[in-house]
């Protein structure tokens, strides 16, 4: 079939995304005594590849005796529609085996945007939308992630949630799908719904707190997602991640992650500076990130920076930060998170009203926000990002001229540099204490928007803000019940995929959606009685919903909830007789060199080798850009752990002198770089670099070249294709006559296997495609299928050719 697929691949938009082949990958055998998986976000790569818990999960199954587990994300509509046209299936990234084919399809669930994309993501597989019609011959379709503690909407298309962490669910649901005899669908689903923290829709009794969400007593370090995946091309988050603690005991009233995920568990200094250092080892990855629903509050993270930078800044890697509130980033935070180069810095105030923070229950000091912000442009940073909330209950025109205010001062402070917001309307979650508050309203919200925009007039504000419309629907889904089923498949079958994209969003199908199908969109996205029965309430998230009631009462009055990680316990309810889990102790750090004015690290050695690499692009490179190339060969380097040289600047990379890029589409038997070490090394540099390059890029060839020799892309002006067209023989005369007379042509002769081969010079304004469409006249988008490899890179001087592996000096 993928024969197939590769036919239609060179038509649409990133074909890269779709032809698997990462480094790190786990391609288990398919044996019919194993339990197969394949696991999906209803996302596009770049998103999907970025989510953290699913590369748990990938790890934690692949390592299971008798599972294997496979990927696959939601293909962009331009492919999507090619597959439906041919009639393809939707097939796994590792195996390219078809999705309907698996045991089980497990789908993380991050956003209620995202509910239309499940739609999508089981029709393109060819997988029943609704579960009352899928047999023992369907894969069994399980969903995660945060949106399954209020599953009602899409209980129609799922045959089972799982609510909470998933770490032990996953390897409980691979031992039942084991010892089913695959006769009755409904015996399967039985058994699923006897295990903890699982609803089975039929079968599951929807009675107050009858599902108790699971929680995974310990992070683990074998449940760390090792080896971590290398994306074959970027991605929103193309890092190294490591979750340092599970949780958060701030308790702001309208977040739901720090609701549903506690009790708080951290990992232990050791522990994480020894995933560290396994993990850039294993990716070459230059940044960590340190995860967490807010990072600043890891009880020892001063002394685990330092670690981190003693033991990684010779490899020239950064470490960042997610959102945090800020007012813990020190002076001596800053200094040692400007070690080797200065990542992304956001802050999350939400709010600068003083009422409004007592209301969210998160009180940060404008003064400290400043301090830190501050701090953060002494140390060099270039700018910062800030989130704020509009629309929360209570909320006036002054609250928002109060934010407009803020910004303002920020921005002249940072003096020309950055300063982004993002404003994003309140949506009450599910499980929070805000649950009984309502949406405000989509005009509301866009007046708030549009006041606010017109104060913040200074040139170095860049805004960015959410659709009113998009979070009312987030918030109707959010709180919805099985009635909302029926309105989202109305909005799938209307093209409504990708709703959290702008350019695909649509609010008037779900208008009409909710007309149609007589829903009410106020009963769900209103505010609620403290009485009222609400639809998720057979959900037990572990926290009291006395304990969220008691925090909603104290937020109309203003008053606030203290921090339980430093105060005490605040009777919430998650953990045994009120004692929470061990944190680590917090370790003194004597930095010496705090205070003294420091610039990145870098390595300042002169190179002393230089070694020019021929290699091969193979198949799964393909469809990759030039820049994807580029990134596997740093990665590549910093794996194997060379001397190599790196370039200078706030953001070091390995020094290479690359060739010209091979256009998107092509394979290359012959492809050049030079890499350049350190006086340190005298070994083979094929042997120890080419086992650390992805499948897909095969040194085949090295050699020492001088220093001083010209670059490759001044030396490099003339590629060899070989095209293979059917009956070239017949027709060589004609279109030797006809090549010549295009700009750029050197020579054209018959090749081996049907193939015509064609000297191309690589100089500006001579473009391979457009050549190759002249000369056989036909559109370039047909050009686009034809099979054509570079057969090599040469250099054309004075009526001779030259292989660059043989050199050539300017004189």
């Amino acid at each position: 079939m993928f024969d197939k697929v590769n036919e239609v691949l060179p038509l649409v938009t990133k074909p890269i995304r779709y032809t698997g082949g990462e480094y790190n990958t786990l391609l288990k055998a398919t044996e019919p005594s194993k339990v197969s998986w394949v696991l999906a976000m209803p996302e596009v790569y770049e998103l999907g590849m970025s989510n953290y818990g699913l590369r748990i999960l990938y790890s934690v199954i692949n390592r299971i005796d008798n599972a294997a587990c496979d990927r696959v994300y939601c293909p962009w509509p331009d492919f999507g529609a090619l597959l439906r046209k041919e009639e393809m299936p939707l097939y796994a990234l590792e195996s390219k085996r078809p999705v309907k084919e698996f045991d089980i399809l497990g789908v993380s669930l991050q956003t209620e945007l995202s509910y239309t994309n499940l739609l999508y993501l089981l029709d393109l597989a060819q997988i029943p939308l609704h579960r009352d019609e899928r047999d023992t011959r369907h894969p069994l379709v399980v969903a995660g992630g945060p949106c399954t503690v209020n599953p009602l909407p899409l209980v129609d298309f799922i045959d089972a949630f799982v609510v909470g962490d998933g770490e032990e669910p996953v390897r409980e649901i691979t031992e039942v799908y084991a010892d089913w005899n695959h006769r009755n669908r409904d015996d399967l689903l039985s058994s699923i719904a006897r295990l903890s923290g699982l609803f089975v829709p039929g079968k599951t009794e929807r009675r107050r707190n009858s599902v108790r969400r699971r929680i995974l007593e310990e992070l683990k370090e074998e449940d760390f997602p090792f080896p971590p995946v290398v994306p074959i091309c970027e991605t929103v988050h193309n890092r190294l991640t490591i979750e340092i603690n599970r949780g958060c005991t701030r308790g702001c009233r309208f977040c739901q992650a720090g609701m549903i995920n506690r009790p708080v568990r951290f990992r232990t200094v050791e522990q994480i500076v020894s995933l560290a250092e396994q993990g850039i080892r294993a990716t070459g990855w230059e940044e960590i990130s340190l995860l967490s629903l807010s990072t600043l509050d890891y009880p020892d993270l001063l002394n685990l920076v330092h670690r981190l930078n003693s033991r990684l800044k010779g490899r020239n890697v950064a470490l960042s930060l997610p959102s945090t509130r800020g007012e813990e980033f020190s002076p001596e935070l800053a200094f040692d998170m400007k070690e080797v180069k200065k990542t992304g810095l956001t802050f999350a105030p939400e709010t600068v009203s003083s009422h409004l923070k007592s209301f969210i229950n998160k009180n940060i000091s404008e003064a400290r926000t400043v301090e830190a912000i501050r701090t953060a442009l002494d140390a060099g940073w270039r700018g910062v990002k800030l989130y704020f909330m509009l629309g929360l209950p209570t909320e006036t025109d002054a609250d928002v001229d109060e934010i407009g205010r803020f910004v303002n001062e920020i921005a002249r402070m940072c003096q020309g540099r950055a300063v982004r917001y993002k404003l994003s309307p309140f949506v009450p979650k599910p499980h929070t204490p805000l649950q009984w508050a309502g949406f405000v309203g989509v005009e509301q919200v866009r007046e708030k928007i549009d006041r606010l925009k017109s104060v913040l007039t200074r040139r170095n504000i860049k805004a960015k803000w959410e659709k009113p419309e998009s979070s009312f629907v987030q918030a109707l889904l959010a709180r919805g019940d099985e009635r909302l089923g029926r309105v989202i498949e109305d909005v799938y079958h209307k093209g409504g995929v990708f709703q959290e994209w702008t350019e695909y969003f649509r609010f008037p199908n779900w208008v009409e959606a909710c007309e149609k199908e007589g829903v009410d969109p106020d009963e769900f996205t209103g505010r609620k009685e403290l009485d009222f029965s609400l639809p998720w309430d057979f959900i037990d998230t572990g926290v009291d919903k006395a304990f969220l009631r008691r925090e909603y009462e104290r937020a109309q009055q203003g008053e606030e909830t203290p921090d339980c990680g430093r105060t005490g316990c605040t009777g919430c309810g998650i953990c045994p007789e009120g004692k929470p889990p061990p944190r680590p102790e917090k370790t003194a750090v004597v930095l010496t060199a705090y205070g003294r004015k420091s610039k990145p690290v870098m390595n300042y050695n002169e190179p002393k080798n230089r070694f020019r690499l021929r290699y091969v692009v193979k198949e799964p490179y393909r469809f990759a850009a030039h820049l994807d190339r580029v990134r596997a060969l740093y990665h590549s380097l910093r794996r194997s752990e060379l001397p190599i040289i790196y370039t200078r600047g706030f953001s070091p990379k390995p020094m290479l002198s690359l060739g010209p890029p091979l256009p998107v589409g092509l394979v290359s038997e012959s492809e050049y770089v030079d890499i350049f070490t350190s006086f340190r090394y005298s070994g083979n540099v094929v042997r120890d670099f080419g086992p650390f390059l992805p499948r897909g890029l095969q040194i085949t060839a090295g050699r020492r070249v001088p220093l001083d020799w010209p670059s490759l892309c001044k030396l490099i002006n003339l590629g060899r294709y070989l095209i293979r067209v059917p009956d070239v023989g017949e027709r060589l005369p004609e279109l030797v006559e006809h090549g010549h007379r295009l700009a750029g042509v050197r020579n054209l002769a018959q090749g081996p296997q049907a193939g015509l081969i064609l000297d191309l010079a690589i100089v500006p304004g001579v473009r391979l495609f457009s050549t190759l469409a002249q000369l056989f006249g036909i559109e370039e988008k047909e050009v686009r299928c034809l099979r054509v490899a570079r057969l090599d890179c040469l250099i054309e001087r004075d009526s001779k050719i030259m292989a660059p592996m043989e050199g050539v000096n300017e004189s």
